[in-house]
């Protein structure tokens, strides 16, 4: 993975945590080192496992959650359930040693291990319902440019926003890489596995630039990017009332 140099980002250590997919990312940065980068696969709820996998990580390295300057955390879109539970437990940890609390769109995240890109770079996220979480990004100059909206539509939809090379990075470019070969032909590329996951450390990162900017969050009314209702909320909007 490639951080840029940037003195800006000072000597904070800041931990980081996305939970937009099913393959959780935590990851602890001090200015431009990795301090600890774990990523694992949830077979079980957030719930179980979250708090006690932060703990290990900082134990891997010798921290404790009090030696932290803040937190950064994914906000969204992705799993209804996962941002849910990230974000509750990174507001937690907030609000316990008083440190500030950042939020990186988890599409964001995805598009930043791809920098220096020749090609227009799309980040997906699987969406369910045969649909997908996505933003189109210019990063050939070193710098994340998003050059369009958060979106979530079908893959033929995207595809008709995509007149060039492109590379699609992400779990959802991984679900559809047939799809998005039939519909492109060579226009469609896609980044190494490693480049694919949502990552905790890019997380931190891009989290500690916000932070060290002033760019912090109020952990009472910050909510989740989700783009859509969950299913949830879709069957009590339907249930008659008496």
């Amino acid at each position: 993975m490639f951080f840029p140099t940037n003195s800006c980002h000072s000597t904070m250590k800041v931990l980081g945590v996305d939970t937009s997919t099913m393959t959780a990312g935590i990851g602890i940065v001090e200015g431009d080192e990795i301090l600890v980068e774990v990523k694992f696969s949830v077979k079980i709820t957030y719930s179980e496992i979250l708090l006690s996998c932060i703990d290990r990580a900082l134990k891997n390295v010798g921290l404790k959650i009090d030696y932290m300057d803040g937190f950064a955390i994914s906000i969204g879109p992705g799993s209804f359930t996962g941002l849910r539970i990230g974000l509750s437990t990174l507001k937690g940890l907030s609000f316990a040693t008083a440190r500030p609390l950042a939020s990186v769109p988890s599409l964001d995240a995805l598009a930043y291990l791809s920098l220096y890109c020749q090609y227009p770079v799309v980040t997906m996220l699987d969406a369910k319902k045969n649909q997908v979480y996505a933003a189109i990004y210019d990063t050939k100059d070193g710098e994340l440019k998003r050059q369009s909206e958060y979106l979530v539509l079908d893959v033929e939809d995207l595809v008709k926003k995509i007149s060039e090379k492109t590379l699609f990075v992400g779990p959802g470019a991984k679900l559809y890489r047939k799809k998005l070969i039939e519909l492109l032909k060579d226009k469609a590329y896609f980044s190494l596995a490693e480049q694919s996951l949502p990552s905790g450390a890019t997380i931190a990162f891009l989290g500690s630039k916000k932070l060290i900017s002033g760019q912090l969050e109020d952990i009472v009314t910050l909510e989740p990017l989700y783009l859509r209702k969950s299913e949830a909320e879709l069957k009590f909007r339907n249930v008659p009332r008496s």
